[in-house]
């Protein structure tokens, strides 16, 4: 594996690191640990869609077994691309594996970074302590993908998939829900219990799980049985970095960034808005960040015609997003679930105001008529919200200021790093040190 000595080293268990929220909590954490001289490792299970060599799929049983690929990213970071079996079946893709067992088996902590909790799977099923940090449920993060399955896959969720899943995120979030948590962005963790075999102990090893936000902590206790979890750790932004510039905001330019293809991110909402508002009168524009655009999104695009209103950008490297960020006039949140949703925070970091939906994380920041403005799910609210922000300048400005603030007062970094390195120094007291 490596000539680096395994006390240093620190797991993180994780989605493909490429782009998107998950993949910005993953940087952060990896820029923590590296920040107090331990070594962080990325494994992630491949996708079968993108390296199906590494996976044994059931037409292919019986003929090889799953493998890994490693790679670099970020850099330099060791980084495991590791395959499954039965990828078909969503719970067996973080099943501890050779692969996954020799690479725990080289490192002295073990953390989670995802959506959900799944990926702390290797981790609590080989008896080993953990900290996972988790933007939302698995349902939540997957309720809206699933009703564009064909109808095999949706009567496998039904009666296999989703069954053994939420049983399974259970046992996890009980694991590490042994703390009280004390309120808001603070972390107390109980590091009672013994080591468990990873086949059904009694007792789980000491663990701590983090929520992204505040209602992320409502679904994930709620699933725990009301029991409390470790802590909240939101994700810390950089205003030094995302910063206003006057000179840069294009009026009536909304925007948008993530999975443009996610149903979750319910763009339809968005699109519509903007065509109701444009026809009341308005001159809007739109730049949707995170393309390409699907064909039933293009299809819709056109169809309302938009296409001269509607910029598509791909994922774009850090630098660039900061400077799509700062010639937003509004920022929107369209989403039907969100756990947080950062981009909306590095937007009001730029001096940008969001509209949003009523839709998780998001009511933790927007604040009517301080920072933004909350709406229903209905594109006639949401055009009326738009057009007033971007009509009245003196508001959008007012509200592009306290957006920026709130920002620096609730998500900055040594806030967010005193949460995780509590929760890590109390399951790992031997790899604790001070900064």
């Amino acid at each position: 594996m490596t000539s680096q000595a395994p006390n240093q080293r620190v797991l993180i268990s994780t989605i493909e690191p490429i782009s998107g929220g998950v993949p910005t909590m993953t940087r952060f954490i990896v820029d923590l640990l590296a920040a107090r001289g331990l070594t962080p490792v990325l494994a992630h299970y491949e996708p079968y869609s993108r390296t199906p060599e590494l996976s044994v799929p059931s037409f292919r049983l019986g003929r090889g077994r799953p493998g890994t690929a490693r790679r670099l990213t970020w850099g330099g970071i060791e980084t495991h691309a590791i395959g499954a079996w039965l990828p078909e079946l969503e719970f067996t893709t973080y099943a501890p594996t050779p692969a996954w067992r020799d690479l725990m088996a080289s490192c002295a902590a073990h953390v989670a970074v995802s959506g959900n909790v799944l990926p702390a799977t290797p981790y609590l099923r080989t008896g080993r302590p953990y900290v996972a940090w988790v933007a939302t449920g698995w349902d939540e993060d997957r309720h809206d993908r699933t009703s564009a399955f064909p109808w095999p896959r949706k009567l496998l969720d039904r009666l296999i998939n989703g069954p053994v899943i939420r049983y399974l995120e259970s046992r996890l979030l009980r694991t590490g829900s042994n703390g009280t948590d004390t309120g808001p962005n603070t972390s107390t963790v109980s590091n009672t219990g013994s080591t468990a075999t990873g086949t059904g102990a009694a007792t789980p090893p000491p663990s701590a799980i983090l929520a992204l936000s505040a209602h992320t902590r409502r679904v994930l206790e709620t699933l725990t049985g009301g029991r409390p979890i470790a802590g909240i750790l939101p994700m810390p932004v950089d205003t030094d970095f995302f910063s206003p510039r006057q000179d840069a905001v294009v009026p009536g330019r909304i925007g948008f960034s993530g999975r443009l293809d996610e149903p979750r991110k319910n763009i339809g909402l968005l699109l519509d808005a903007l065509a109701i508002a444009n026809r009341g009168g308005a001159n809007l524009s739109a730049l949707l960040i995170g393309g390409p655009a699907s064909p039933d999104i293009s299809l819709r695009i056109h169809a309302l015609g938009l296409h001269e209103q509607v910029t598509i950008s791909p994922y774009v490297p850090r630098e660039a997003l900061r400077d799509h960020l700062q010639s937003l006039d509004l920022f929107v949140v369209p989403s039907y679930q969100e756990g947080l949703c950062i981009a909306a925070l590095e937007a009001m970091a730029c001096g940008c105001p969001v509209v949003s939906t009523r839709c998780g994380g998001p009511e933790e920041f927007v604040i009517t008529d301080e920072t933004g403005q909350l709406v229903d799910s209905d594109p006639t609210a949401m055009a009326r919200a738009l057009t007033a922000l971007t009509a009245d300048r003196r508001r959008r400005d007012r509200l592009g200021q306290g957006a920026r603030q709130r920002v620096a007062q609730y998500y900055h970094r040594n806030r967010a790093a005193s949460v995780f390195w509590h929760a890590f120094a109390t399951t790992f007291p031997a790899l604790s040190t001070d900064p």
